[in-house]
């Protein structure tokens, strides 16, 4: 039988034509879809990854747009010695080479300075509170001396001209001022009235009449809302003639009826005006 009359009649070569015909559409397919793949992923098309650190990230996205890359954040962190709001990391480093149309990863500096808060300094020295602040980023501005029994204890810190206490948050780097005893008693003043007062307010009129609040007590321990307490007794009562300086003990509570009763310091104030008169 020749190759003609095989190819054309017989039944092997039908199937060898057949077969033949399947293995050229395949290997047609294969390369069409090979060539798909390489305009798809950009074959040999890359762009040179430009350095993006300490850029602002409006910079970073106008830079990569003319690489054809484009910005994606995938952190923010706060690192003190770099600028608020730039770029301190990238992915994948400069220099690399990447395809077209692809993320640059970046991890951004905090836009804004991290707050810390302020620890317990109050009747620790002075040295020790200004170690104690410098340990967090906090600079001590001003010493400011007050008539005080307890030589160079901090009494009180004040942040842009305001009292504040243990745990309010300032920004890192921040600058306060201390008010710290003088050790000398200064000249006789009366006691402030203190009752329904809360405690920052009553701080701050303590620290004009030139005292310091002493010990605090709480008749129900707050749990995050210390802002709702308010002194209902204070002890030296308020009226009573003391020297400047003095530490004046206070509770607090959020019963409104506990502003009603009268304490053992104030029968006693009571009864020494009585027999004055």
């Amino acid at each position: 039988m020749d190759f003609k009359k095989f190819w054309k009649e017989s039944l092997g070569g039908f199937i060898l034509k057949h077969l033949l015909l399947a293995a050229g559409m395949l290997l047609v397919l294969s390369w069409g879809i090979l060539y798909l793949i390489d305009i798809y992923t950009q074959h040999g098309k890359t762009e040179h990854v430009p350095d993006l650190r300490g850029m602002y990230v409006e910079e970073a996205q106008l830079m990569l747009s003319n690489h054809s890359l484009y910005t994606e954040i995938i952190d923010s962190v706060y690192v003190k010695d770099k600028k608020l709001g730039t770029i301190i990391e990238q992915i994948p480093a400069a220099n690399s080479n990447v395809k077209r149309n692809r993320p640059v990863y970046i991890i951004v500096n905090s836009r804004q300075l991290r707050r810390v808060p302020l620890p317990e300094v109050n009747d620790v020295s002075y040295r020790q509170a200004d170690a104690m602040l410098r340990a967090i980023g906090i600079h001590v501005s001003n010493v400011v001396y007050t008539p005080s029994e307890y030589k160079d204890l901090v009494i009180d810190v004040t942040y842009g001209g305001q009292s504040i206490a243990p745990g309010y948050r300032i920004p890192e780097g921040s600058y306060v001022s201390l008010v710290v005893g003088s050790g000398t008693p200064g000249e006789d003043i009366l006691v402030p009235l203190l009752k329904s007062l809360a405690l920052e307010d009553a701080r701050q009129q303590v620290l004009t009449d030139s005292m310091v609040i002493g010990a605090i007590d709480y008749d129900v321990p707050p749990r995050g809302n210390e802002a709702s307490y308010f002194v209902y007794r204070q002890r030296p009562a308020a009226g009573k003639m003391v020297p400047a300086g003095t530490r004046i003990d206070i509770w607090l509570t959020r019963d409104k009826a506990m502003l009603e009763k009268t304490f053992e310091e104030d029968k006693k104030d009571s009864q020494t005006d009585e027999q004055f008169f």
